[in-house]
């Protein structure tokens, strides 16, 4: 560092899309102290490469909204700046030639009715109406949308980029950073031209991000994949005629649109995934404006099968082949948020820049500026994913991904790649049984018991596991089951601080006594949920913690964060080394006593309460607690001894009706009780939102976002509901309509085995009354009752049996 140390609030690490909007985005929040680095021009990595489709159809609210928040902002640019940004409002249609295709495309109508952008579900008829070169012959359905197109990736970055200068923001070009480290409370950058002091960085770097985040200790699950474009020779048919919409079809994997007057055609290969550049190393830095060799042998099949759908293309020439590097991630979601690392946050990761760049500066330069953005984030928060994420996971899952990119995503369907990529010792016992396993963060947990080797049926409606998942959940309610819930994010929290420093996160107060416990809502300083968990006070000065594994890297580093110089707190996560059986159900106490000396009485060991035990010999940590609404304990043990505790529990239970419980069948039972779970509590709410006041203590405390919790009046409110509807449940993010109009979605869902219905929670404006509403699923509005209560045991009078 020099006298000459320039110092500045935010450094931005990449000049593509995502870099600049992020710089647009904070110079709109007041943020305008911002230099924004790029080693060469502008674009000059992938984006200015990118074929530049943004649609509307897609199958998220949170892609919806995204992709929405960008085009509104590329426009309000144009206007603002006078500049150009290449926006062809052309529409699209999104094709079906599948029964489960036509399930998809009613589906992303609830998007549309969600974010309010103007759709219709159509047949081949307006298909051909509206591209009358299109083959329809296959089409079952389409989704046509009408204010969506494609943009110029250049031209839509530089008036951004103007913008952001008019603001006073600064860009650099051709002055590359060399590296960073860590200087009092700032980060200390070496650039071509000179130090820089910046007291935030955001790396917006594209194929370079894995390099680049290894100066900050990060490993950024990001890979770059090779994508391919074509260009025709001009066709004659699009001469004197209005531009085509954008057809984009899983058939032959990828998209078509009008190129000036040729035609465009897109594909993503389904059988291959070639990757450059593998990490950790990254893009070469004198890689720019690369491009790189078309490989015929590896899309010729799909390509056949474009042309056979838009014949009008087929005997033309390629004028010209685009086949450059765009970065994917593991699960298909970019990576835009806090990294980890103070004050370093991240805006790549990027498959869809341009559709993705102008939502993710918003919600990027947001949670900057404001500490939070008005979506729910966790679904491209860039600590979701654990210590599963290795090297060879992310380079090898992510070519996954991109060949799944144009699979249908029915519900339940998952990456089957590596898999399993852990297995813990129960996974041969739980796969002889018929176990039929889904993955959550790296592990395998049972979905379902059926047939060895069985495979999961797929599909929007009930499946014929719909049988299995019944007959376990009845028989825990009316003996006892077990589930496998190894998977799960357990921490140890010890010294003479631990409890002032849990007291301080949490909005509930923590367990008054020794050995009892409480569930405890950890939140932002905008009082919005970080996450939940419960805490068990197992003596004075030491405390054990349980969430959900999904959760286990973020949660152990945020608490830790908060952990004050010179308190005398100590943290293990236990959560790769030990396990957890959960044991429910009216006979889990008779089959518990068979295995232990510990007096399992209602006086000795209450509801809501934890002991250090034996169980067949083994030491465990049993709770008092069921996540079902059932008389039972949680069994926390070190993953040696799980088979073995397994084992004991059915020796004993066997003969007691004791049974394997599938993640289906707990889902089911955990909706009959009402209980909330992470489709409730999301980034952009707090407890109070969500009805959880019971949960929030406020007397005589100062907890990590009260002030802020407590003068905000909650906008929204939460329903627990009865769907009326035959053969199939909410699955979370349908549109909830009074009178045909939108006021709210559904958050999760799921029958209820053992009551018959099926059920869900319901997320609506305040002041949405409860009589009349309705849930749109595949297009259908089916009408729902509201309970006030849980429609199981509305009093809670069996976790607390004594019997």
């Amino acid at each position: 560092m020099t006298d000459t140390t320039r110092t500045t609030q935010v450094a931005i690490i990449g000049g593509g899309i995502m870099g600049v909007a992020a710089q647009f985005q904070l110079a709109e929040n007041g943020w305008t102290d911002t230099i924004l680095f790029e080693k060469a021009e502008l674009t000059s990595g992938s984006t200015w490469h990118a074929a530049g489709q943004i649609a509307h159809a897609v199958g998220s609210r949170l892609a919806g909204w995204i992709n929405k928040t960008s085009i509104e902002t590329y426009k309000r640019v144009e206007k603002e700046t006078g500049q150009s940004i290449g926006w062809h409002e052309v529409g699209g249609f999104r094709i079906a030639t599948t029964d489960d295709e036509v399930d998809w495309m009613k589906s992303i109508m609830g998007v549309g009715r969600l974010l309010d952008l103007p759709m219709e579900l159509v047949g081949p008829e307006e298909v051909a109406a509206g591209n009358p070169f299109y083959k329809v012959d296959d089409v079952k359905a389409a989704v046509r949308t009408f204010k969506d197109g494609h943009i110029d990736p250049s031209s839509v970055t530089m008036a951004l980029a103007a913008a952001t200068r008019a603001s006073g923001a600064k860009i650099e070009r051709h002055n590359q950073v060399t590296g960073a480290s860590r200087k009092g409370d700032m980060w200390l950058l070496k650039t071509e031209k000179g130090d820089v002091l910046a007291e935030h960085v955001v790396i917006a770097a594209g194929s370079y991000a894995n390099q680049v985040g290894e100066w900050f200790g990060l490993k950024i699950p990001s890979v770059s994949c090779l994508h391919h474009y074509l260009v025709t020779d001009t066709v004659p048919e699009f001469l004197d005629r209005p531009e085509l919409p954008v057809m984009r079809d899983n058939s032959f994997g990828g998209y078509i649109r009008q190129e000036q007057k040729s035609g465009l055609i897109g594909i993503y290969e389904g059988h291959v995934c070639p990757t450059v550049w593998e990490m950790p190393k990254g893009a070469p830095w004198a890689a720019e404006n690369e491009l790189f060799e078309a490989d015929y042998d590896s899309i010729g099949d799909f390509l056949m099968v474009a042309l056979e759908k838009m014949p009008v293309l087929a005997e033309l020439g390629i004028k010209r082949v685009v086949r450059g590097a765009i970065t994917h991630t593991p699960d298909g979601g970019m990576l835009v948020g806090p990294s980890g690392a103070p004050n370093v946050w991240l805006s790549c990761g990027s498959s869809i820049g341009l559709a993705w760049g102008g939502g993710a500066g918003k919600v990027l330069a947001d949670w900057m500026v404001h500490g939070e953005a008005e979506i729910n984030t966790r679904g491209f928060d860039p600590r979701r994913y654990g210590n599963f994420a290795t090297d060879h996971f992310i380079v090898e899952r992510t070519k996954d991904e991109f060949m799944r990119r144009h699979d249908t995503p029915c519900p339940g369907k998952q990456f089957e790649s590596l898999r399993p990529l852990n297995r813990h010792p129960l996974y041969n016992r739980l796969a002889a049984k018929g176990a039929v396993f889904g993955e959550i963060a790296g592990w395998e947990r049972p979905r379902y018991f059926g047939e060895v080797g069985e495979v999961e049926p797929l599909g929007w409606g009930h499946q014929a596991w719909h049988k299995n998942a019944t007959a376990e959940a009845k028989a825990t309610r009316e003996a006892a089951g077990v589930i496998d819930l190894c998977a799960f994010a357990q921490f140890e929290i010890t010294g003479k601080d631990a409890g002032a420093l849990l007291n301080r996160l949490s909005a509930n107060k923590l367990p008054a006594k020794h050995g009892r416990m409480t569930l405890n809502h950890l939140l932002t300083e905008k009082g919005r949920f970080e996450t939940e968990i419960t805490i068990w006070r197992i003596d004075e000065d030491r405390y054990f913690t349980g969430s959900p594994i999904a959760r286990a890297a973020p949660d152990f580093a945020w608490i830790k964060s908060h952990i004050c110089d010179g308190e005398d707190v100590q943290m293990v996560n236990l959560s790769h080394d030990w396990g957890m059986l959960a044991l429910s159900g009216p006979a889990s106490r008779t089959i518990l006593k068979e295995l232990t000396d510990a007096d399992l009485t209602k006086a000795a060991f209450p509801w809501l309460s934890g002991q250090e035990i034996k169980v067949a010999g083994i030491s465990c940590y049993a709770l008092r607690v069921s996540f079902v609404g059932e008389l039972g304990w949680e069994l926390h043990a070190p993953l040696e001894h799980i088979c073995a505790l397994y084992d004991a529990l059915f020796a004993a239970g066997e003969k007691h009706g004791l049974v394997d419980l599938g993640s289906y069948a707990f889902n089911g039972m955990r909706m009959e009780k009402a209980y909330r779970a992470s489709g409730e509590l999301t980034t952009d709410v707090g407890p109070l939102d969500v009805g959880l006041d019971r949960f929030v203590v406020t007397e005589g405390r100062d907890f990590l976002g009260q002030a802020a919790l407590m003068s905000r009046d909650p906008s929204w409110e939460l329903f627990y509901c009865e769907l009326h509807a035959d053969g199939i449940d909410i699955h979370g993010g349908e549109p909830v309509l009074l009178n045909g109009k939108p006021v709210g979605l559904t958050t999760s869902g799921g029958y209820g085995y053992t009551v018959g219905k099926s059920l869900g929670w319901l997320f609506v404006r305040k002041g949405t009354p409860q009589a009349g509403l309705s849930v749109q699923i595949l297009d259908q509005q089916y009408p729902v009752s509201v309970h006030a209560n849980s429609i199981f045991d509305p009093q809670n009078a069996r976790p607390r049996s004594d019997d």
